[in-house]
């Protein structure tokens, strides 16, 4: 049985958590703020316990009490913590269903019945257009936030996700393509910005030590073979693959455990981004021969980092999670019971979050899919087999 998402950890980052852990290496020699900072060109770094209470930091260093984010209307109930978290009002824009990207009149039209700031979010590792969406904020001096938790190593016009905005924030949570157990980053490129999150750094306190990340963690890279995850599916109390609301709580540090895991996994995380391409890249290869179903494009200048691949389903389709098939979310943000006081009154998801909510579905990626998997991936979409399957890149 397929997981939709893996999120691979080498031996050696569990050795290197497992050191810090015990106090026996409790600074890593390539310090992840470091190597963060240098790759998506952003003056400060902050690590913190999760994306989502990066995101919520990203939204008090923008707005205040009271204010109002204008958000995706399909994306992760992770922006509704957000918003509670943040204490601000909600309003929705719509999503081009063919991309995953935004749809840029809907943003104008939010953002002119008023807002403080405006989130564009990737979804599965296909590129939103921040720059389209930056211009039109620009016009209404609004602020845009980037949230690359799912940016999966994506690329829009050579540029990383994560690189495109003042503001970005990023997700090492289990099930991200790249993971450190737990924890995000809120990153910031002005020195306005820098100010306000280093304060928010200090506020923060100590590092705690962790260790948790580690169970978890070692938990995962036995149970999510395919030939013993099926265990873990059947529990239905591990919610595996549900969208869950979890309500806020402070933002804390990463902990040190975790900053240990993440410096190692940033050395290694681009041979999963390639693994990932090199297998999405077979499944496009057939896209003409699917008898139901079309994949998610990604905007001029994408580069996908295909978290998971992306299709839009024409009807109902029988979907085998024992290959890791999985649809997306099943509501749109305007459906969460906990985000419905924070919206002005007539904000609707438009007619494209809707589309998606009923059709897309998403194929699984990851390095454990191998060769007889992506065969019978295939024979369910309709397309012809061919036993010339290679999935590992040349050089990984």
């Amino acid at each position: 049985m397929i997981p939709p998402v893996l999120s691979p950890v080498s031996t050696t980052a569990l050795r290197s958590g497992a050191r810090t852990a015990l106090g026996l290496e409790p600074t890593p020699a390539h310090p992840p703020e470091e190597v963060l900072r240098a790759r998506y060109r952003m003056r400060h770094v902050l690590l913190t316990n999760s994306g989502t209470s990066a995101l919520v930091l990203a939204l008090k260093a923008l707005t205040r009490p009271g204010d109002t984010v204008v958000f995706p209307a399909y994306a992760c109930i992770d922006l509704t913590t957000a918003a509670i978290g943040a204490d601000l009002r909600v309003r929705l824009y719509d999503l081009d269903p063919a991309t995953l990207s935004p749809d840029l009149d809907s943003v104008r039209a939010a953002l002119s019945r008023g807002a403080e700031a405006v989130v564009v979010a990737h979804l599965f590792g296909y590129p939103a257009d921040v720059p389209a969406v930056r211009r039109i904020a620009e016009e209404y001096s609004v602020p845009v936030i980037e949230d690359a938790a799912q940016a999966a190593g994506g690329l829009l016009a050579g540029e990383r996700l994560g690189a495109l905005a003042d503001v970005s924030v990023l997700s090492f949570g289990r099930g991200k393509g790249m993971t450190a157990g737990s924890g995000g980053a809120l990153m910031t490129r002005t020195a306005a910005l820098a100010a306000k999150t280093t304060a928010f750094g200090e506020q923060l306190g100590r590092r705690e030590m962790g260790g948790r990340e580690l169970v978890a963690l070692a938990a995962q890279g036995s149970l999510s073979h395919p030939n013993l995850y099926r265990l873990p599916a059947s529990i239905p109390a591990l919610k595996l693959g549900e969208m869950v609301y979890h309500p806020p709580t402070a933002p804390k540090r990463m902990t040190a455990t975790a900053a240990a895991l993440l410096a190692s996994a940033l050395e290694s995380d681009a041979i999963e981004v390639e693994m990932r391409r090199a297998r999405a890249g077979i499944f496009l290869a057939r896209a003409g021969s699917y008898q139901a179903a079309t994949p998610v494009r990604p905007i001029q200048g994408g580069e996908p980092g295909y978290l998971r691949l992306a299709m839009l389903g024409s009807g109902p389709m029988r979907r085998p999670t024992s290959l890791g098939v999985a649809g997306g979310y099943p509501s749109t943000l305007e459906q969460h019971s906990q985000l419905q006081p924070l919206l002005h009154s007539g904000e609707r998801a438009g007619a494209g979050a809707r589309f998606l909510r009923d059709h897309l579905f998403t194929l699984p990626t990851h390095s454990r899919v191998g060769p007889p998997d992506v065969s019978r991936l295939l024979g369910w979409l309709g397309a012809p087999v061919r036993r010339e399957i290679i999935l590992v890149p040349a050089g990984a």
